[in-house]
Formats: structure tokens, C-alpha cells, sequence
């Protein structure tokens, strides 16, 4: 017969309880966790600690004599002006619009296409097999040679891509390839 270790079943014993302590002490049960007075005295006393640690300083370095004038005279106290809507209610402000135009030299032109750099390679056949890749990935790749200190390079290109939505699409498709694109502007 299996026994009940947590003690639910009727027929289990349950162990005699032990006697209280003859001196009287408190059982864990009947401890008081919040006692009103020694809360309020322990806010108060705090309280007092605070706003000692405040304003003690300035009560130690002011002169005694500065203090009892502070409380018995009320007429030391300022008459606050504001001049500010007196000096600019007559005044005119002009704007000087030329501080926001733009030399013509200075904008820049909106690129007519985009186009990308996937890779630049040594070897002519590992640029033709990363552009048939793109291709499978729906991109328009073309591989382009030229000579960088006597040497060629094959640079796949993608694109080009009217809109900088589109370019940055095919940016992403690139990276998630692994690839780092860099974007090309082509201005006519």
C-alpha cells in the first residue's frame, strides 16, 4: 500500500504538536509585519534628518544677525519687472531670406539611374559565374573589364534601375547573397 507523504488522507497520523515555549514567546504566526506608531515616529524622524541635511549648511555659514533680519522684516522682498513686452512692443523685426538660399553650385543633382556593384574579381570565370547567379536571382548582371595598375579586373554590375527603391531592393537581395554591394549614381 502506497503511503501518503503529504499527510491528506484521513487515515494518516498527524504528528502531536509541540507545547509553547514556557517563557512565553511569540510563535512566527502571530508576528506583527506593520506597527503603525513605529512607522509614523520612523517618518518623522526622517523627515527631521532630511531637512537638516538640507538646510543645515546654509543655517551654519549665515550670520545669526542675518537670520533674525530674514524673519522679523517682510519689506526686503524684491519687486520682480519685466521689461521684455516694453522693449520689443514698438520694434519691427525684418527677415533676411538670404540666409536660406542655396548656390546653384552647391545642389546636388538627382541621379537618372541606379546601378550596383556586387563584386570585383581577377578571374573572368568567377565573374561569370556570380552573374549567373544573379540572373537566377532575377537581376539584370552584366560583367564589365577594366585595367587597375596593370592589372584586370572584372567588376559584376547590376542594374541599372531607374528609382532608388528599386536599386535598394536589389541591394538587399545582394546582401542576403553575402555579397557587399556598393551603390553606383549614374548622372546624364
Amino acid at each position: 500500500m502506497p503511503k501518503d507523504f503529504a499527510g491528506r488522507s484521513s487515515t494518516a497520523r498527524r504528528k502531536p504538536s509541540k507545547p509553547k515555549n514556557r517563557r512565553g514567546a511569540v510563535s512566527p504566526k502571530a508576528r506583527v509585519l506593520f506597527h503603525g506608531p513605529s512607522f509614523s515616529s520612523g517618518a518623522i524622524v526622517g523627515g527631521a534628518i532630511v531637512i537638516l541635511a538640507a538646510y543645515a549648511p546654509e543655517w551654519l555659514d549665515a550670520p545669526i544677525s542675518e537670520i533674525s533680519a530674514e524673519l522679523t522684516t517682510e519689506e526686503q522682498t524684491p519687486i520682480v519687472e519685466f521689461d521684455f513686452p516694453n522693449l520689443l512692443k514698438d520694434s519691427e523685426v525684418l527677415p533676411d531670406p538670404s540666409v536660406y538660399e542655396i548656390p546653384e553650385a552647391e545642389i546636388q543633382r538627382q541621379p537618372s539611374s541606379y546601378s550596383i556593384q556586387a563584386a570585383s574579381f581577377k578571374s573572368a570565370n568567377d565573374a561569370n559565374n556570380l552573374r549567373a547567379k544573379l540572373i537566377l536571382e532575377n537581376l539584370t548582371a552584366e560583367v564589365d573589364s577594366s585595367l587597375v595598375n596593370d592589372q584586370v579586373w572584372f567588376r559584376v554590375t547590376v542594374g541599372p534601375f531607374p528609382r532608388k527603391v528599386e536599386a535598394d531592393r536589389a541591394m538587399t537581395t545582394l546582401r542576403e547573397m553575402f555579397l557587399t554591394p556598393i551603390m553606383l549614381n549614374n548622372y546624364n
